[in-house]
C-alpha cells in the first residue's frame, strides 16, 4: 500500500511540475507598422529563444514567446533582442501560462 501511495505522489508530483513549465514571455513593442515587421521580430525571437512557438502582432503591438519547459531567457534578454531589431520596448512581463492570442497578452500584461 505504502508503495501504491508513494508512486501516486511522485506521479502528482512530475505532473504538476511538469505542467507548470509553461511560461509566456510578453512585451509590448512599438514601431512595428507591417507585416515585415512583424515577420523581422519574429524571426528574431524565434532565434534568440530557440523556441518555434512565438506570436507577434503588429497591429496590437505585441509579442509572445511561449516556452514548454523553464528557460533561462530573461526580460532584458527579451528587450535586448526587440532593441537590436530596431524597435522599442514597453512593459514586458513573464506569467505561468501559455499565451496564443495577442489581445488576452495584452490583457495579461495589463496586470503587470
Amino acid at each position: 500500500m505504502k508503495k501504491i501511495l508513494l508512486s501516486i505522489f511522485v506521479l502528482a508530483t512530475f505532473f504538476q511540475t511538469f505542467a507548470k513549465a509553461e511560461t509566456a514571455m510578453i512585451g509590448v513593442v512599438d514601431g512595428m507598422v507591417c507585416m515585415e515587421c512583424q515577420k523581422k521580430v519574429t524571426k528574431e525571437l524565434k532565434a534568440a529563444t530557440g523556441q518555434s512557438d512565438v506570436v507577434v502582432s503588429w497591429p496590437d503591438g505585441v509579442a509572445i514567446v511561449n516556452f514548454n519547459e523553464a528557460t533561462n531567457f530573461t526580460e532584458e534578454d527579451f528587450k535586448k533582442i526587440i532593441t537590436q531589431a530596431g524597435f522599442k520596448v514597453g512593459k514586458v512581463a513573464q506569467v505561468e501560462e501559455k499565451i496564443q492570442d495577442p489581445e488576452t497578452g495584452l490583457l495579461t500584461l495589463k496586470k503587470f
